[in-house]
């Protein structure tokens, strides 16, 4: 029997350099169609000027009407912004620098009329060169400028991988498939950065850095204030020859939260090659002990504890209790992880007593929270509140505002269990809001899904929907298996709450092969049997059937 298929154009836009991509852009779309749409009743078609006739040396106005066509944007730049697709004082002159920047123009005018059929557009970056960021010409710093109007409202996405690109194309058809099939209908969107027609606006002279030291310090304070454009350009100037370690393991904790891991793994490789030539073995163990830190990141928490194991034994023989402290709260993290608690709290306790003893209250904040949650884990609500409180207290003495926004996030989790839904979530929302004011991924996206949790809760679960959704989209973002396992199950959650166990299963399953790809046996168990309640249900549980997985914030060193 014939299904009906509805038809979706998807047109890139890019400048050249990046045909690699653009390949991958019609292989994704292709493969998706045959593997997920198709069955489903969509088609995604791609739409570009090298896949239709006489695309090559068109005018500028005849692909801005393929724009017009088209039901969903995609915009990928790198290190070139493009040329003019018109000289000035012509009639087909409007303002703009570069053709892809006419047919984003084009396209968030069409996202804003509800005439049109354009219905999202995604913003994609693929990573430049660290030693072009320290010194960029025109064309990488008009992509900078753009670049800098979309990051406060993560309307982009980043990759430094092509496989990265490629999983992120993925998962933007899976919402639009989602939409498809939910019937969604096209929401004007009257927000969105114009595009920046015109030459870019005079840059405000700041004092030039005269060492390493202050272009790192200069680089971690725009980090803190959700200046990533500007952090990783003063990064890249630091560590752009390649032979300080600070420098360059500065710069990997930056990528690392920004979710380029592949780019932060060779920073920290390069910093352990650096340590190791020149007999440092400090920066071997500071190498190891954030290399351990990807791989945790990635879920691949075997290989993150030997790297953290490397690192403490150097540690030791060194006699140096900071990098100690710092390695058994990482090995702490990644035996909470995998749900080993009473050895968790053993590190965790070590780590604590030495910060104890060196007076370093930023190290003793870090493991009062990471004590709370162990207790909050095996059930222990007070004891977790009390560790949560120590924290916070140690943070709003020192300022510490990314502390104080885990605090938020985690008392907020221990009031939603104790039922306290309008204290949790007045907790989820200050740390939504330092987490934001930050530029902080990894804290944004364990409040969206926490805030999820509550609305469901509650009983709203469009609302909950809609924050494990902008949850799920970081998570992918960032790489973190573990986080995007949580926002699967919490999906799976909303849907057999509303009684689609097709949905729920789905989303469930997805989530069991990411818990037994990190080695998360509890998370594993507790996956089996939600499928297994799934599969003995023939109508909708009641909401109080399914907690929500809370996204407890910790710290490592």
């Amino acid at each position: 029997m014939p299904v009906p298929i509805t038809g979706y154009h998807v047109f890139i836009a890019s400048p050249g350099g990046l045909n690699e991509e653009r390949r991958a852009f019609r292989d994704v779309l292709t493969q998706y169609n045959e593997q997920e749409a198709n069955p489903r009743g969509a088609h995604f078609f791609p739409v570009g000027w090298e896949v239709n006739p006489g695309g090559v040396g068109r005018p500028q106005r005849l692909i801005n009407e393929q724009v017009r066509e088209c039901d969903f944007f995609v915009l990928l730049l790198w290190d070139r912004w493009g040329t003019p697709p018109a000289d000035p004082g012509t009639e087909e002159y409007r303002g703009y620098t570069s053709g892809t920047e006419e047919e984003y123009g084009v396209a968030t005018e069409c996202l804003q009329d509800a005439e049109q059929p354009m219905r999202d557009i995604l913003c994609c970056f693929k990573a430049a060169d660290p030693k072009q960021l320290s010194d960029p010409g025109p064309q990488l710093k008009r992509v900078l400028e753009f670049k800098k109007l979309v990051e406060r409202d993560l309307m982009y996405k980043e990759f430094d991988e092509l496989s990265g690109f490629k999983e992120m194309l993925r998962t933007k058809l899976g919402v639009w498939l989602r939409d498809h099939e939910g019937g969604v209908p096209k929401e004007n969107q009257v927000d969105l950065p114009p595009a920046p027609a015109g030459e870019p606006a005079p840059e405000v002279t700041q004092p030039e850095p005269t060492n390493t030291a202050e272009l790192i310090e200069q680089a971690e304070r725009h980090a803190q204030e959700g200046e990533l454009v500007e952090a990783e350009a003063l990064f890249a100037r630091a560590s752009v020859r390649g032979d300080d370690y600070n420098a360059l393991n500065a710069y990997g904790i930056f990528l690392i939260r920004v979710g380029r891991l592949a780019q932060a793994e060779a920073m920290f490789e390069r910093v352990i090659e650096l340590g190791s030539e020149g007999g440092q073995d400090a920066a071997v163990a500071m190498g190891y002990g954030n290399l351990g830190n990807v791989l945790q990141t990635r879920g691949e928490l075997d290989e993150a504890e030997v790297m953290h194991r490397k690192s403490l034994e150097i540690e030791e023989r060194l006699g140096r209790l900071e990098g100690m402290a710092n390695q058994y709260g990482n090995l702490g993290n990644v035996l909470q992880t995998r749900g080993e608690l009473d050895e968790a709290e053993v590190m965790h306790r070590k780590s604590l007593e030495i910060e104890e003893r060196l007076g370093r209250l930023e190290g003793m904040a870090n493991q009062y929270g990471n004590l709370g949650n162990v207790l909050q884990t095996r059930g222990d609500l007070d004891g977790a509140e009390v560790m949560y409180r120590k924290s916070l207290e140690l943070n709003e003495r020192l300022g510490r505002l990314e502390g104080m926004a885990s605090d938020y996030g985690n008392l907020g989790n221990v009031l939603h269990v104790r039922g306290d839904l309008d204290g949790a979530e007045v907790m989820h929302r200050k740390s939504l809001e330092l987490n934001e004011r930050l530029g902080r991924l990894e804290g944004m996206a364990s409040q969206y899904g926490n805030l999820g949790n509550v609305l469901q809760t509650r009983g709203d679960l469009d609302g909950a929907e809609v924050m494990h959704r902008k949850s799920l989209e970081i998570e992918e973002r960032l790489g973190r298996l573990e986080g995007m396992a949580s926002q699967y199950g919490n999906l799976g959650n909303v849907l057999q709450t509303r009684g689609d166990l097709d949905g729920a299963r789905s989303y469930w399953e997805q989530a069991l092969k990411l818990y037994e790809q990190i080695g998360m046996p509890h998370r594993v168990e507790l996956a089996k049997n939600r499928l297994a309640e799934l599969d003995a249900d023939d109508e909708a549980p009641d909401a109080s059937g399914t907690g929500g997985l809370d996204s407890s914030e910790g710290a490592a060193g």
